[in-house]
């Protein structure tokens, strides 16, 4: 027979099966510290990159191919991924087995004595303290309780009277604590990523709609609410170099019409109503309303072309030229200092953005500078970057602008190599053409000359000119249900509170042994902690006392 299978007890022989050894392997903490550092990690990546933006947002930042490598790895949907969710569900799994592993042992020794424990081995650790001071046992305990014990234990063992004193018993429940915190917060995570949403919705002013747009991978889907929302107004306030310093909305709640909560808020300050939060998060152009004029540069004269529409809207000419209006900005802070190294920034008041799609000069994006109309600022095809440089006058100088078009007519029909004295006639003839006396050449010809220079360098077919706009501004609000939020703050209070009891609390034992005749005293002191020195305090403490009493007693 064997002798060392016949020894086994039925609790080595359930330590030694398979799902036990699972739950050892899951509660060490090697995995522990790597899945904490995988969810950081994916935390980290989170911060960094912006999550839940339409797929032109990335490919514009990022460029198409780092687009299609994080969006295969679902890093812009992080949080939903399947494979964050599992690494929370193996979290769960470790920290779960931990407590099974380990709880029944604490919550053992978080019980109060029952009965007299046995003198400690060597092995466990603990301060020995002999001294030949006399003292009786009750003495000693009445010191004990002025020094913080609680709980005391008498027995006897070979004739000598031994005295356990223990203080801070209830610092094991900080192993519970931390440890159902974290399991806590990882299924109030779980509970919001599956039953929670995070959306937006856009709302102009004096609008309502019921509808979020909540990201589903590369595209929205539409989730309604079960009562309306209603941007009453839309405030925002400006620095003097054109920022945005801050904006409100004010929103109202309808449900069949008829009114149940009504509230302003900040970026900051958001509403809440059953469970829905509404965030204010962004702003922009609900179609405002603009001005501008054509100048077409293809043909003579430079004819005049006046355009009333909105931003947002398309217009076209039934032979392939298509106009968009792209986006209105009130603000536009850019940097105007003349010396290199210094900064100087200013508003330089409201711009228009015009794409232009033709099909002989291509795609170009215009920039309409309203308080600089001489400014010509654009983009073509694949530039991130705009061009600036100066016309030399506003194209709505309608009087530049024909004698510009009679000049670059005259250049035209110059034969062979062109000087300054070609230049000259032909400005002249161009002068004449349109019945302006000389005595004005001195004043147009530098601006005209500038703006023929810049019109054969970038070869442009059209020239804008912004004259006015009315402005339309829509709320951007985000809007969030938060299921798991109060299962997670009550977690993160227990998982703090856990922390402060396993960090400033612990388990203190000390045993004492008296000779028969009490001449003689041996202490033996145990802490729950590796930092020894609030209990080397104690027991120096308690030998001062114990000097104290053994001179009064002499």
């Amino acid at each position: 027979m064997n002798t060392e299978s016949s020894k086994r007890t039925p609790e080595s022989t359930e330590r030694q099966a398979p799902w036990w050894r699972l739950i050892h392997v899951l509660s060490s903490m090697p995995v522990a510290v790597t899945l904490l550092c995988l969810v950081a990690l994916a935390s980290m990546i989170g911060t960094v990159l912006v999550q839940n933006r339409e797929e032109d947002f990335y490919i514009a930042n990022l460029g198409p191919g780092w687009y299609r490598f994080l969006n295969a790895l679902d890093f812009f949907d992080m949080y939903g991924s399947w494979w964050f969710i599992t690494i929370m569900a193996l979290l769960v799994l470790s920290v779960s087995a931990a407590l099974l592993r380990h709880g029944p042992r604490f919550w053992h020794q978080s019980r109060p004595l029952q009965a007299m424990r046995p003198w400690p081995k060597k092995s466990d650790g603990g301060f020995i303290l002999q001294t030949a001071l006399a003292s009786d046992p009750d003495a000693t305990q009445a010191l004990l309780q002025r020094l913080g014990f609680q709980e005391f234990r008498r027995g006897e063992v070979n004739g000598n009277t031994l005295l356990l004193a223990r203080q801070g018993r209830r610092s094991k429940f900080g192993f519970f604590l931390v440890h159902g915190g974290v399991v806590l917060i990882c299924i109030g995570g779980l509970i919001t990523s599956q039953l929670g949403f995070r959306g937006t919705m856009n709302l102009p002013e004096q609008e309502s709609d019921s509808v979020v747009y909540v990201p589903d991978g590369n595209s929205y889907r539409r989730l309604g609410l079960p009562f309306e929302v209603r941007n009453d107004d839309f405030e925002i306030t400006f620095y003097k170099t054109g920022m945005p310093s801050e904006y409100s909305s004010q929103l109202t709640l309808l449900k069949d019409g008829k009114e149940i909560i009504s509230k302003r808020i900040t970026v900051n300050d958001p509403l809440r109503y059953q469970g829905i939060t509404f965030y204010q998060a962004s702003f922009g152009d609900a179609g405002s309303g603009v001005n501008f004029t054509i100048h077409d540069l293809t043909e003579a004269g430079f004819p005049e072309q006046k355009v009333e529409t909105a931003v947002h809207r398309e217009l076209e000419d039934g032979m392939g030229l298509k106009l968009t209006v792209k986006e209105l900005r009130q603000h536009n802070v850019m940097d105007m200092a003349e010396e290199e190294g210094k900064s100087k920034l200013r508003d330089v008041g409201p711009s228009l953005d015009i794409h232009l799609s033709s099909p002989t000069a291509g795609n170009i994006t215009y920039r309409l500078y309203m308080s600089y109309p001489h400014m010509l600022a654009f983009a073509r095809t694949g530039e991130r970057e705009m061009t600036y440089d100066d016309l030399g006058f506003a194209p709505a100088d309608t009087l530049k602008m024909r004698l510009l078009s009679a000049y670059l007519d005259e250049i035209n029909k110059v034969e062979g190599e062109r000087g300054p004295e070609q230049n000259r006639a032909a400005f002249a003839t161009a002068m004449q053409r349109l019945e302006i006396p000389m005595s004005h050449a001195a004043e147009l010809g530098p601006p005209i000359a500038i703006a023929e220079q810049v019109l054969r360098q970038y070869k442009l077919p059209m020239l804008f000119s912004f004259t006015g706009f009315n402005p339309k501004m829509y709320t951007g609000l985000q809007v969030a249900r938060d299921p798991g939020s109060p299962l997670v703050w009550s977690a993160c209070a227990l998982l703090v509170i856990g922390l402060l009891m396993m960090i400033y609390r612990h388990e203190r034992r000390v045993w004492l042994r008296f000779d028969k005749e009490c001449q003689q005293l041996e202490v033996c002191a145990l802490l729950s902690g590796k930092d020894k020195h609030p209990l080397t305090a104690t027991l120096a403490r308690l030998q001062q006392e114990l000097a104290a009493a053994s001179d009064n007693k002499s």
